[in-house]
């Protein structure tokens, strides 16, 4: 197939990879001129009445998924069908992931008990999206997680095991014997043929299990084995087959594992809630020891979670690179305070009755030149402190390390250490100023518990000198703690998976 053209558009350059579905190919899209992953679903390939309406329903449903939108789910840019011999072939075009599939990195045993936590919260998020707009994913697996070169999560194939089975009329187990679903991971009540949202946690329960042991709950030889083992068998606790793993791990796992879905976690952003607590749990002294067969040495290195995100600024650059917004709300002031500036130069001579009706005169323009000037004078005076900031953009260097315990920022006024257990919110977003702070930026924000008080004088680090910080803080008890400076793509994703890990449960 290598060469071919899907849709007029889409040319394979080489095969990622291969399933029981089809093929995933690197396609370059001509008329974008970017290259993209392409799923051939050869299994819907065939003629015949029944072959054309399993494609129609896969495309149908397929369009149903391509709605969500997520950073930790893969995005469907494109589908359609294509001729592969006498047989038409449906096809799904989506985004070009770099990374590696979890299986590969369970291969190589590597995986600790931060990444199981960090990477299970991040699935946990994608779920709840997809189960907020009533889609199942039905297949979580170690193959259907990709991880990127920066070791965030990428969710494939929503809905699609479903949306590909040739015979299925409903969520069960056909008559053919075609499963919706991987065997060592399902579910008892989708083996039944009646899977619901929280069947999918059940799935990412078997999936952290095998993260933390190294093996799965269940062990058969066959797929009738796993679903007789799902629907009977109890599954045994994660620290009695791998030395190490912590009680909390053994309480969360067995909760997702539980045959009544009710037992389970309400929802995948409870779950999600949950493993950011556990990502935060010191780890046990010494070295887990290996379930079976032998130990990768990465698995016994310190814990990146324990490395802080740290950035720096040097304040020298434009004031439109410290902002999304267009400083809109700048014009705005500037319009407040010349309206404030020349109205009394309007006002006073009208109610002196200086100013006659349809006339211009010397008298009127004496009184507007001095009650203008009687308005500059104190006006102006509290103007000269920001404007000469906003034209000289003065700033000086400062500095934001997120870490496990509290966030550190440093700047004019010093540092500052805030720690996680006394904040309530954590928040990237515009600093709301009073009328005569004339800059808007983007900032981290915090909101404390009742117990912090806050200084005052304490301005966000990064904030212009000689601007009241103070003159920022919202009447909903959230303070802007650091103004953000210019900063990549990666090292927003970076900033934001800090706070993630080690903030407040959102």
């Amino acid at each position: 197939m290598r060469d071919q053209m899907l849709g007029g558009r889409y040319r394979l350059v080489r095969q990622l990879g291969e399933g029981g579905m089809g093929q995933v190919w690197e396609a370059e899209d001509e008329t974008l001129s970017r290259n993209v992953a392409v799923k051939v679903i050869s299994l819907l390939a065939g003629g015949g009445s029944r072959g054309d309406e399993a494609r129609t329903r896969f495309l149908r449903e397929a369009r149903i998924t391509a709605q969500l939108q997520h950073p930790h789910i893969v995005t469907i840019h494109d589908l359609g069908e294509t001729d592969a011999g006498i047989a038409r072939v449906p096809f799904l075009v989506m985004e070009l992931v770099r990374g590696e599939g979890l299986d590969t990195a369970l291969r190589r045993g590597v995986v600790t008990l931060a990444d199981a936590a960090r990477w299970g919260a991040q699935i946990s998020d994608a779920l709840a999206v997809a189960h907020a707009a009533g889609i199942m994913h039905r297949d979580i697996k170690p193959s259907n997680i990709l991880i990127t070169p920066s070791g965030t999560v990428k969710v494939l194939d929503f809905g699609i095991a479903r949306a590909a089975d040739p015979y299925a009329t409903a969520d069960r187990i056909t008559q053919t014997g075609f499963i919706v679903g991987t065997p060592p991971y399902m579910a008892p009540e989708q083996a039944r043929g009646l899977p619901e949202p929280r069947s999918d946690l059940y799935a990412l329960g078997c999936l952290l299990f095998e993260l933390i042991t190294g093996q799965l709950p269940f062990q058969a030889p066959d797929t009738v084995g796993y679903l007789t083992a799902h629907l009977t068998q109890e599954p045994p606790t994660p620290s009695s087959v791998s030395t190490g793993v912590p009680s909390a791990w053994d309480d969360l796992v067995l909760r997702l594992l539980e045959k009544d879905p009710d037992q389970r976690y309400p929802s995948a952003t409870d779950l999600s809630q949950a493993l950011r607590r556990l990502d935060r749990t010191p780890e046990p002294a010494g070295d887990p020891a290996p379930s079976t067969g032998e130990t990768s040495e990465a698995t016994r290195k310190p814990d990146k979670k324990d490395i802080p995100f740290t950035i720096s600024w040097t304040g020298k650059d434009p004031l439109s690179a410290y902002t999304d917004s267009s400083h809109k709300g700048s014009l705005v002031v500037f319009a407040k305070v010349l309206l404030l500036v020349t109205a009394p130069g309007v006002l006073i001579p009208l109610l002196l009755h200086r100013i006659k009706a349809g006339t211009v005169n010397n008298g009127w323009l004496a009184w507007f030149a001095l009650s203008t000037g009687i308005g500059i004078l104190p006006l102006g005076f509290l103007l000269v402190v920001p404007l000469l900031t906003y034209l000289h953009r003065s700033r000086q260097a400062w500095s934001l390390s997120v870490g496990p315990e509290y966030i550190e920022t440093t700047g004019h006024s010093g540092t500052r250490k805030y720690l996680w257990r006394q904040v309530l919110e954590c928040t990237i977003e515009e600093i709301v100023t009073n009328l005569w702070v004339l800059h808007e930026f983007t900032g981290l924000h915090l909101k404390f518990t009742k117990d912090v008080k806050r200084k005052r004088g304490t301005d966000p680090a990064g904030w212009p000198p000689n601007c009241p910080g103070e003159r920022t803080i919202r009447g909903d008890g959230v303070w802007p703690i650091c103004v953000l400076g210019p900063m990549t793509d990666k090292q927003r994703s970076e900033l934001s998976e800090a706070i993630a890990r080690y903030g407040p449960p959102r």
